[in-house]
């Protein structure tokens, strides 16, 4: 990293000057941390890494910082760089792109971005990695509990030891009023024979390259001290464990409540299950369960629905309530509640997650009833379709997937909870797809019991049938293009 002449290197320089075990400095810079919690909670916000995930995470879990995660532990964040993150981050997927025989593109495409940070993951989970945290003391930092273990704190003179021996040997080191923040440049001194090294205001990393070994060192100041984070690996180990240094240096948290001279009370936590219980704030895209009747067609397609591009004025919240929640219906199937759409006098739209294994259901509205067959299914994409012999009084029309704009006003209708025709209002935040499906990402409410209901347009058009939502971030809301129920040649409008 910088040389010695060069105590204040720019972040250019900084990364110019690294090679891959010190990345872990460059990537700190350029992500702007500096290493302090706002709360006792983790390093980032809630996202894929923050969980134990037993099957792929879903793309919508995923956020900016799990891919710098998962850089970090495929190895495909590049050792040397130039320019600004955006660009490292650029040259790194492009890395893993062709590690993994894939055409190379300026951003990943979804199905990407799961497949690397569950790669990512498994690379993570096979050092057992874990938190070492000291609330007391007010500190954090990820260990690889696979390859070290811990004894308990050593209390020696001005400073409290954590250590760790075993394949590789990890230390954390907090130092109480010398060295802190006011006296950080001498501290930083010591470390001028270092192969490599780096600062900014608050803390600085140093890579020591001996015969037997690599050590390197991650050092946040605090104005009541100093926290110190150090590993050595194996010169015979350092090819294969190198991402650990990265990993290291980018967990170490500091609180700001931080007390070099309360008792220890370490404990290395494990990382939670994802939380994909709606108990548990978070509810992952439901994934029905086996599969169609043989006597029911499987496409999850009609070619009753009507195509029809935006037209118009947009209308009140109102007026799109009046014209298109009379198409909306609450579906009973067995012990299960959700809604369905009407797309013409007989057919219309829902989740098969909905329906599960039911081949007829109620529709309800109000105190009547309706009974309606399942007549399409595709399981895997979610998407039901259900037939009544009566004839519906209202229905509705829906928009095609490339007619639908990004920002524009979004209302769903459906059940949530039980609870008949409620309505709630918001933008497309998005189109993404998954799964080989169109979705729309709306910040319009959707809660549990929304599924197969609405998401309609301010002239009260369809746009698709409210799906799930996650709430890993705010208002990650999903509904599957209702384009994607119409068959192939009922597509043309």
């Amino acid at each position: 990293m910088a040389r010695e002449d060069s105590p204040v290197p720019s972040r250019s320089v900084v990364c110019r000057r690294a090679f891959f075990g010190i990345v872990a400095g460059c990537f700190a810079l350029l992500a702007g941390g500096a290493g302090y919690a706002q709360q006792s909670g983790a390093f980032t916000a809630a996202g894929a890494f923050s969980y134990k995930w037993n099957v792929a995470p879903p793309f919508e879990a995923i956020m900016p910082i799990d891919i710098r995660w998962a850089l970090i532990w495929t190895g495909h964040l590049e050792a040397t760089f130039h320019g600004d993150f955006d660009a490292v981050l650029r040259q790194g997927t492009q890395a893993w792109q062709k590690s993994k025989g894939h055409a190379l593109t300026e951003t990943l495409p979804d199905e990407q971005v799961v497949e690397l940070v569950s790669e990512g993951l498994k690379q993570r989970d096979a050092v057992g990695w874990a938190i070492l945290r000291d609330p007391a003391v007010g500190f954090s930092v990820g260990v690889p509990t696979k390859l070290v273990t811990f004894d308990a704190p050593r209390q020696e003179r001005d400073t409290l030891g954590y250590h760790g021996e075993g394949a590789v040997i990890q230390s954390v080191v907090v130092h109480f009023g010398d060295p802190s923040c006011r006296t950080m440049d001498a501290y930083y001194a010591r470390f001028r024979k270092a192969s490599y090294r780096g600062r900014q205001d608050r803390w600085f990393v140093a890579l020591a390259r001996m015969p037997d070994h690599h050590s390197y060192v991650k050092a946040v100041c605090h104005e009541a001290g100093m926290v110190t984070a150090t590993m050595g690996i194996r010169i015979e180990d350092v090819e294969g464990h190198r991402r650990l240094f990265a990993a290291m240096a980018t967990s170490l948290t500091l609180m700001r409540n931080l007390d070099p001279t309360a008792r220890p009370r370490p404990k290395v936590e494990e990382l939670p299950a994802a939380p994909m219980d709606p108990s548990q704030g978070q509810v992952a895209r439901p994934r029905p369960t086996g599969t169609a009747p043989a006597n029911i067609d499987t496409a999850g397609m009609t070619d009753k629905l009507k195509l029809v591009r935006r037209a118009g004025d947009d209308l009140r919240a109102e007026d799109v309530f009046a014209k298109a929640a009379s198409a909306v219906y609450m579906v009973k199937a067995d012990k299960s509640i959700g809604s369905a759409v009407a797309v013409s006098e007989t057919d219309l739209l829902t989740n098969c997650h909905v329906v599960g294994d039911k081949t007829h259901v109620l529709l309800v509205r109000g105190k009547q009833e309706l009974k309606a067959a399942v007549v399409s299914m595709n399981v895997n994409a979610d998407r039901c379709v259900l037939r009544t012999d009566a004839k519906l009084p209202k229905w509705v029309e829906v928009r095609p997937y490339d007619d639908i704009k990004v920002g524009e006003r979004a209302l769903t209708i459906g059940t949530p909870q039980g609870l008949e025709l409620t309505v709630a209002e918001g933008i497309v935040s998005s189109k993404r797809s998954q799964n080989d499906s169109k979705l729309i990402q709306t910040s319009a409410p959707i809660s549990q019991g929304s599924s197969g209901g609405g998401l309609f347009d301010a002239q009260g058009q369809l746009l698709g049938i409210t799906t799930f939502y996650f709430k890993a971030g705010q208002n990650l809301n999903f509904a599957v293009a209702g384009e994607e129920f119409a068959r192939p040649d009922s597509r043309a409008d």
